[in-house]
């Protein structure tokens, strides 16, 4: 087993075992990927699902001291990512066995969903561009293209993991 750091998915092993069967040939290939290109999507997606509008705020507030975050409320948490998170003033997912909070499974999925469309999407010069806001282009006179407005600018490439965190965004999406 070889953990991940800065994940919501934990590690290779919990990785592996998210994925299962899943035929898609993305998903197969990030399964049978080595574990360093495995944690490398993940901590990917993990950073692009803390980039999003999130409603709420963390669960352990985000002081840092001296370069490195502190545990304000001496739980043992010492909380790097956005999640786990409070909406509300209620904790989004919580162990009951360890009285502490914990990732929800919604966003463990998102973030395999987001791995999965990095590895599938990950080098399309299209993807890329339309990313970067080109509206249009042309090749030699005798290929173009146009882009619809907006796309390419959600942070997510995979619209699965748009749905699983539908519940944690600040805005409204579709």
């Amino acid at each position: 087993m070889t953990a991940f750091s800065n994940s919501y998915i934990a590690s290779d092993t919990e990785l592996e075992a998210m994925i299962g069967d899943d035929p898609r040939a993305a998903a197969i290939s990030l399964k049978a990927a080595a574990a360093s290109a495995q944690a490398w999507y993940c901590r990917e997606a993990t950073r692009r699902i803390d980039a999003l509008p999130l409603r709420g705020g963390r669960y352990e507030e985000p002081y840092i001291e001296n370069g490195s975050q502190s545990d304000v409320n001496a739980d043992g948490l010492i909380q790097t990512l956005e999640f786990p998170r409070s909406i509300d003033g209620v904790t989004c997912d919580w162990d009951n066995g360890t009285s502490l909070p914990i990732v929800p499974e919604l966003v463990k999925l998102a973030c395999l969903e987001e791995a999965i469309a990095i590895v599938s999407f990950g080098s399309s010069g299209r993807l890329s561009l339309q990313s970067q806001g080109v509206k249009s282009y042309s090749i030699g006179g005798k290929l173009s293209e146009t882009f619809r407005d907006g796309a390419g600018s959600e942070v997510l490439s995979s619209p699965q993991a748009t749905r699983y965190m539908r519940r944690y965004i600040g805005v409204v999406t579709r």
